[in-house]
């Protein structure tokens, strides 16, 4: 399958892509207050972060077909809340249709003695018209519910669809054999699961923070065309090494 990862800047890169062109974008930026971090630099306050957001978004939407998708990772935890004041900028400006709010919850958590213990991490489902690809995706998770059928008694419910609250993935540990030189290494089983619901065999997926390349993994081993860029050298030259063992494996 077709694959690129380049180093560069977002806002710099994504101008170049063609009008309706993406299938699928998955988009986990760099969160308001670690922006150092990621070799951005750091951003005055949460007004200039949201502007920078909203100039990737709209150019986000003139690439992504109509039937296209979205998935936009951010968290809304202790210290600031500005996932949730892009998601409203979002829907007040008509960037995007905001379909769903997901949460993923993690085994392990980020606190203090005078705060509730963070284990979530979010992202939002969004699309570009109400005609977009969803493959209902189903968890092994025991569910509680029960089904009943047209004569009004129970059935065996043996698949359980997920919902908005993901609790069945563990995220990469640090001793998994995902972990690598990155800090935020999204699992693999967390990105199968967002790209095989999203998108079709064959289609092009977009990732515009490429980071340890877990996303452009998922998509060549599930089938799908895909590419990025990655503003940090290392990271990008990290994602590089991954898929090209992925590659030589194949």
């Amino acid at each position: 399958m077709q694959c690129e990862i380049v180093n560069s800047d977002i806002i710099e890169y994504i101008t170049k892509i063609a009008d309706n062109s993406i299938d699928l974008i998955i988009a986990d930026p760099p969160y308001f207050q670690i922006k150092g971090e990621f070799d951005f630099g750091v951003f005055k306050d949460k007004h200039e972060y949201l502007s920078w957001c909203k100039k990737w978004l709209i150019e986000s939407k003139r690439i992504l077909k109509d039937t296209g998708s979205m998935i936009l990772w951010g968290s809304v935890g202790n210290r600031e809340i500005t996932f949730a004041r892009l998601a409203i900028m979002i829907e007040d400006e008509n960037i995007f249709l905001r379909k769903n709010w997901i949460t993923q919850r993690n085994t392990r958590g980020i606190g203090t003695k005078t705060n509730y213990m963070s284990v979530r991490e979010d992202f939002l489902f969004l699309t570009k018209s109400n005609n977009y690809t969803f493959n209902i995706p189903y968890t092994n998770e025991k569910s509680t519910r029960k089904d009943f059928g047209a004569n009004g008694k129970p059935r065996k419910n043996t698949h359980k669809r997920v919902s908005n609250v993901w609790a069945d993935i563990a995220e990469a540990s640090q001793s998994s054999i995902e972990r690598c030189n990155h800090p935020t290494v999204k699992a693999q089983k967390l990105c199968d699961r967002i790209i095989q619901t999203h998108s079709n065999e064959g289609d092009t997926i977009f990732i515009p923070f490429v980071g340890s390349g877990s996303e452009i993994i998922s998509a060549i081993r599930n089938n799908r065309k895909a590419f990025g860029c990655e503003i940090n050298k290392e990271y990008c030259n990290l994602a590089k090494d991954r898929v090209n063992m992925l590659l030589k494996r194949a």
